[in-house]
């Protein structure tokens, strides 16, 4: 069910309630994925996050539901989690509801489901992006605390740097592609079709030999940030309802040495 425990509470009490399924998460670079529960499809998603910086993310995902939280936030589970589980294993008391923290994005709480006291894990920011945790998952969750963290680390020290500097050759390369059309593309979408279709194998002929190559899923999952960073490091700004003017070919501004003009 969308939206939030109270809204969907209200929505009971009212007998009308349409279920609308959560917007999907975002595909993330080089992830990595543990099982809490296999049988009641309960996961944790680690990776490279192209919609939110190219930060690495933690998506907690089960068979209807999803929700994005930070390594932080997630730590500051686990600092809890003694009394979170004190609380879980308690005997459930239907009208007993229980906060045990909040910020401006999450909310972690507790309810009754399915008889047993779950672990709410909701975000305040997107409508039904939620997850509950019986105490079997929080167990489960505990054991891999961490194989979480140095998932997380190994993907903050070495993978991220590495997708960065990926990401700068890719649009380097998509500028010199570019330049070569005799009929460039004139929109936004036009241009993220146009990047879908580029070959892989040119960029990462030309990459370090040492270097992983994450060239294939920068392409496949961070197709419109390639877009939004070409635009703004090597087009002058242009209208909205038009990307490139056919008729006045983009002439390049001094390309950028890295990738971090992105959200300057």
């Amino acid at each position: 069910m969308a939206g939030s425990i109270e809204d969907n509470a209200a929505l009971y009490k009212k007998k009308t309630f349409a279920y609308v399924q959560p917007t999907p998460p975002a595909e993330l670079i080089e992830s990595t994925t543990y099982t809490l529960d296999f049988t009641n499809r309960k996961f944790v998603h680690i990776g490279i996050d192209p919609t939110e910086h190219f930060q690495v993310a933690i998506h907690l995902l089960t068979s209807s539901r999803h929700v994005n939280i930070s390594p932080d936030f997630l730590k500051r589970i686990f600092s809890m989690m003694g009394h979170i589980l004190s609380f879980i294993l308690d005997t459930p008391q239907k009208c007993k509801r229980f906060i045990f923290f909040e910020t401006e994005s999450h909310k972690i709480s507790s309810m009754v489901y399915g008889g047993e006291n779950v672990l709410v894990i909701e975000s305040k920011t997107h409508k039904g992006c939620r997850v509950l945790l019986n105490r079997a998952d929080l167990i489960s969750l505990q054991y891999l605390e961490w194989c979480i963290f140095e998932t997380v680390t190994r993907k903050s020290t070495i993978t991220q740097p590495v997708v960065l500097k990926q990401f700068d050759m890719f649009s380097n390369y998509i500028n010199v592609e570019f330049h070569k059309l005799n009929s460039p593309p004139k929109t936004t979408a036009e241009m993220i079709t146009f990047v879908k279709n580029l070959h892989d194998d040119t960029i990462i002929s030309n990459m370090p030999k040492n270097d992983v190559n994450h060239i294939s899923q920068i392409k496949m999952y961070a197709s419109t940030q390639l877009v939004k960073h070409w635009e703004k490091c090597f087009i002058r700004p242009m209208s909205p309802e038009l990307l490139i003017s056919p008729l006045s070919p983009p002439t390049p501004l001094s390309p950028p040495p890295h990738f971090y003009c992105i959200g300057s």
